[in-house]
């Protein structure tokens, strides 16, 4: 029985809508223009209807000896049984390696939107009254929340494709059409993290030019964009 799995699958899709909901209203058009472009990151909030699948055939399965009508109008939709024989959802070593992945990067992703406050967008943009903030999680690289987000996009694939996942184990991933939509899901993410690697140089510059020696200062006691040591 996959019962021990759902606290874990709802932690997951909190988890991930925090990292891919907007924490504040979008900037305006004025705040976005002092600095263009402003590119939106991709997000896919479609997986969180996958998520929310797997939770269903997960306590589909639990009640199916009781043969209650809810549990088999789930299964029978759910669940591809004439494709192979059917395994429930698991918990397995990806998922939990993915799982960790994700709910750490929301964490370093939901830092800076408490760090920031009303100052952070999902836009490259200067606030009015913006100020530079050096303290909490941008005392250790000065990207947080794009190193939060580059993890959460990435630890959400295994978790929504791998083995012990409904699709994976639901006999879905038998059809080609899923495939592909996995492999679109994924260049998605991959796209989502490109977006944000080519927007640390703008964002340095943008701040440089904003706030000059103050950045100055901060950029040199903080070197590292992303990751501490290493970028």
């Amino acid at each position: 029985m996959a019962l021990d799995k759902l606290p874990l699958l709802l932690v997951l899709s909190v988890c991930y809508y925090i990292a891919t909901t907007p924490p504040n209203p979008p900037a305006s058009r004025k705040e976005i223009s002092r600095y263009p472009p402003g590119d939106l990151v991709s997000r896919a909030p479609c997986l969180l209807t996958l998520i929310f699948c797997e939770i269903m055939v997960i306590v589909s399965t639990h009640y199916a000896t009781s043969h209650g009508v809810f549990a088999e109008i789930t299964m029978t939709a759910l669940v591809r049984t004439s494709s192979h024989e059917f395994h429930a959802p698991a918990t397995t070593h990806i998922f939990l390696v993915g799982f960790f992945i994700t709910v750490s990067g929301a964490y370093v992703r939901w830092s800076p939107y408490r760090a920031l406050g009303p100052l952070f967008t999902f836009e490259v943009s200067i606030r009015d009254q913006h100020k530079l903030i050096t303290t909490g999680p941008y005392s250790i690289v000065r990207h947080p929340g794009y190193t939060g987000a580059v993890c959460v996009f990435t630890g959400i694939l295994p978790c929504i494709f791998g083995p012990g996942s409904w699709i994976y184990e639901c006999g879905w991933w038998d059809l080609v059409s899923v495939k592909i939509f996995a492999m679109f899901v994924a260049a998605m993410n991959v796209s989502s993290v490109l977006v944000l690697l080519s927007r640390l140089g703008t964002e340095d510059k943008m701040m440089e030019k904003e706030f000059g020696p103050q950045w100055d200062v901060w950029a040199k006691n903080v070197p590292y964009k992303l990751v501490p040591g290493i970028f």
